[in-house]
């Protein structure tokens, strides 16, 4: 019979990576009877924030003589291990205590429920699944609302409603979430348990120490987490999978410097599974040309002219933006019946040098022109800052900056990462 460590935490903030842990509660609970109780607030080492503090009634005052993580880390290790780890919006209280354990230097590995997911599944009808809601209509009262120890009591009793409803199903589910995925053979679990769920770039090792494959994600464990579904079928993908021994990260604090430096990497590396390596990222251009009574019109081609900006990944794309160009000027795309007929209205009302200059602002206004700038970003912490250098038109460097430190990543020219700048700042 499974045991069960039921847990809440107060955190100073939503995410992970730039907040800490204000409190803990841990109840170790065998399906029937609770066995054991812990909870301590927890000095985070930083200010809590006033709208913080309001909701949790947890104040800088209360945590100033409160243990330190690492002052409680072995009492959380004893009580968790061996049993699987079970929360309200499980995700989120284990990711914050495994990156406490990760700023200690070790690792934290729990099976793991979540009794928002399940509570869904076995517990069908209630509009809400916030542990507000979800006890006040299942009658279980909370006492202490967003403390850490009201709150792990009232998703105990939560809990065993969903076990009394779910009996032996619980184990059913439990061996169907284990199944959502399957680490490759050559993986260790701790290394896919360590990946973090922040924006950055993967890459994937077999067990030669070869880059075989490099990608980027706004989360990586979930996007690493896609190569490893017990679904895939390509031969390549199953292929690719079987093959990695090892995974490394390289956090960026944001998507754009994940989009760019994948793309220098991509090319520098030469991967074998990257299959689009020796194709062009965007082989379709969008360009404007005059026919012969000089009049401008709008051209989709499979070309490379260094002239042409306006670039595309496929033909339809293309032809979109030539559809929403023309619209903007006519009312209607190219393959209505009243193109043609407005079109020369138009002309005959303003003039051909001025249809033309209106046709050439609406092309030039769909990607900004890249002048030499810097771009701030969001860093890997919040007390970094990213810096994005364009120069000659062209992404340089980026260049990460915390106190008086600053770390160099330097870009390659190339014309895919200009369309993923141009492509950014027009979003």
């Amino acid at each position: 019979m499974p045991h069960y460590s039921v847990v809440d935490i107060e955190t100073t903030g939503g995410q992970n990576s730039e907040n800490k842990i204000t409190e803990i509660a841990i109840i170790n609970f065998d399906g029937k009877n609770i066995i054991e109780e812990f909870s301590t607030l927890i000095n985070p080492e930083r200010s809590i924030p006033y709208s913080i503090t309001q909701l949790t009634g947890i104040s800088n005052e209360m945590v100033k003589d409160a243990p330190k993580f690492y002052e409680v880390a072995k009492k959380i290790v004893e009580m968790t291990e061996g049993k699987i780890f079970v929360a309200h919006n499980v995700f989120f209280d284990f990711n914050f205590i495994k990156h406490e354990f990760s700023d200690l230097g070790f690792s934290f590995l729990r099976e793991k429920i979540c009794t928002v997911r399940l509570g869904r599944k076995i517990l069908p009808g209630h509009k809400s699944y916030s542990l507000g809601k979800i006890c006040a209509d299942l009658d279980i009262p909370i006492s202490q609302r967003h403390r850490a120890l009201g709150d792990a009591r009232a998703t105990v009793e939560l809990f065993k409603k969903i076990l009394q409803v779910s009996g032996s199903n619980i184990n059913e589910y439990l061996i169907k979430e284990s199944k959502k995925i399957s680490l490759p053979p050559l993986l260790s679990r701790e290394t896919y348990e360590n990946l973090p769920s922040i924006p950055g770039v993967y890459y994937f090792y077999n067990k030669e120490g070869d880059i075989i494959y490099i990608g980027k994600a706004k989360d990586i464990k979930k996007r690493a987490s896609s190569h490893f579904r017990v679904d895939i079928k390509r031969k390549k993908d199953i292929e690719l999978k079987n093959s990695i021994a090892h995974i490394e990260v390289k956090s960026t604090g944001n998507e754009l410097c994940a989009l760019l430096i994948e793309c220098h990497e991509i090319k520098k590396y030469r991967p074998r599974f990257n299959i689009g390596l020796n194709r062009v990222r965007f082989p379709y251009s969008l360009i404007l040309k005059k026919d012969k009574n000089g009049q401008y019109y709008l051209h989709p081609t499979k070309s490379q002219l260094e002239k042409s900006y306006l670039k595309f990944n496929n033909l339809k794309a293309a032809k979109k933006t030539k559809n929403r160009i023309y619209k903007a000027l006519l009312g209607v795309e190219e393959d209505s019946i009243h193109f043609m007929g407005l079109k020369n209205n138009l002309i005959n009302t303003i003039g051909l040098p001025k249809f033309n200059h209106m046709l050439l602002k609406l092309f030039t206004k769909e990607t900004p022109h890249l002048k030499d700038d810097r771009i701030k970003l969001k860093g890997r912490d919040k007390d970094e800052e990213c810096m994005l250098y364009i120069k000659d038109h062209s992404p340089e460097k980026i260049i990460y900056i915390k106190n008086n430190d600053k770390e160099l990543f330097e870009l390659q020219s190339d014309p895919d990462m200009i369309q993923i700048l141009k492509r950014y700042l027009k979003a």
